[in-house]
């Protein structure tokens, strides 16, 4: 009698999760979304993905003295320079810049016509990063990814009101166009605390327990389903 292959590998709810990351991203997604209105209430929140290929305006608020600008974003280094958010010609005028102007490869900030700043750090490429800008109104501070990278004394956030998200807007079109997605987004009128914005990134990037077990059940039936239909099983 000829014996029949069988597997004996077993898959793990771990690595079944492993083999599920599409679906932990999306968990991450939505745990980041329920801390970020948990917390310190935000002004304005955009958790639906905006492209550089399609950039957007939005209305970040009546913001005054402290506030605080936050994304999820994966992108690359297209262009001579590209932005978060930022208006040339009002409301501010600054430029929240994914790539500082020109051909940087770093993080940074711009008030238009004014001066560019470069921080000392470059931001992860093609992966899902969360970095937020902190301002009290007298310097801001740079995290990414819950660590503080970067500050630039003496340059407070100023802008206000509508914006270009994924790009910079100067009035009547965007430019400084963003290289990849803003997955998520939130404006405070406040300068949140280090350890309230570790807690953002922890959200998005340690799904809550409940989130990694659906995926990982989810994950092993589409295995068992697959095994019996494997006629070598």
């Amino acid at each position: 009698m000829k014996n029949k292959l069988r597997s004996t590998s077993k898959i793990t709810p771990v690595v079944a999760t492993l083999l599920a990351g599409a679906s932990v991203a999306d968990a991450g997604l939505s745990d980041f979304q329920n801390e970020v209105n948990s917390g310190t209430p935000p002004v304005t929140t955009l958790f639906t993905t905006v492209s550089g290929s399609a950039p957007q305006l939005i209305d970040v608020g009546a913001l005054t003295g402290d506030r605080s600008f936050e994304f999820i974003v994966n992108a690359g280094l297209g262009g001579a320079s590209s932005a978060f958010l930022g208006r040339q010609e009002t409301n501010g005028r600054q430029g929240l810049k994914f790539e500082q102007f020109g051909d940087t490869g770093v993080l940074g900030v711009t008030n238009f016509g004014v001066v560019d700043l470069n921080s000392d750090d470059a931001p992860p490429l093609f992966t899902d990063t969360h970095v937020f800008f902190a301002s009290d109104g007298t310097d801001t501070n740079l995290y990414v990814n819950g660590t503080n990278v970067f500050t630039f004394a003496g340059f407070p956030l100023l802008g206000f009101g509508e914006q270009g998200i994924a790009a910079a807007y100067n009035g009547s079109s965007f430019f400084d166009v963003l290289d990849g997605n803003i997955l998520g987004f939130a404006s405070y009128d406040s300068a949140l605390s280090p350890a309230e914005i570790a807690t953002h990134s922890n959200a998005f990037f340690v799904p809550e327990p409940s989130s990694f077990a659906i995926v990982a059940l989810t994950s092993v039936g589409m295995l068992a389903r697959r095994r019996r239909c494997d006629p070598f099983a």
